[in-house]
C-alpha cells in the first residue's frame, strides 16, 4: 500500500508538467490516463455515507492509452 508521503517523495524534483499514468492488469497490461483524484474521509474528504475517519486518495481511471510498454512492465516486475 502506498502513502501520500511515499508518492510525494518518489516524484520530488519532477517538473509540474510530467504526465501521470496508471499501469493496469499485469497479465494483459494496458496504460490509462488518470481522469481525476478524489479524497474520501478525513477533514479534506468528500462527504460519504460510510463515515470513514481515515482519509483515502482515489485515482480515477481515465482513457485507455494503449498497451503498456514492455520496459515499463519489466520495471514494475510484471514480465
Amino acid at each position: 500500500m502506498m502513502t501520500v508521503g511515499e508518492l510525494r517523495e518518489m516524484i520530488e524534483g519532477l517538473e509540474d508538467g510530467v504526465e501521470v499514468r496508471l499501469a493496469h492488469q499485469p497479465s494483459y497490461p494496458f496504460e490509462y490516463s488518470i481522469a481525476d483524484a478524489v479524497i474520501i474521509g478525513g477533514p479534506l474528504g468528500a462527504n460519504d455515507e460510510e463515515e470513514n475517519d481515515e482519509p483515502v486518495v482515489y485515482l480515477v481511471e481515465g482513457s485507455q492509452i494503449g498497451y503498456l510498454p514492455g520496459n515499463v512492465s519489466r520495471t514494475i516486475g510484471w514480465r
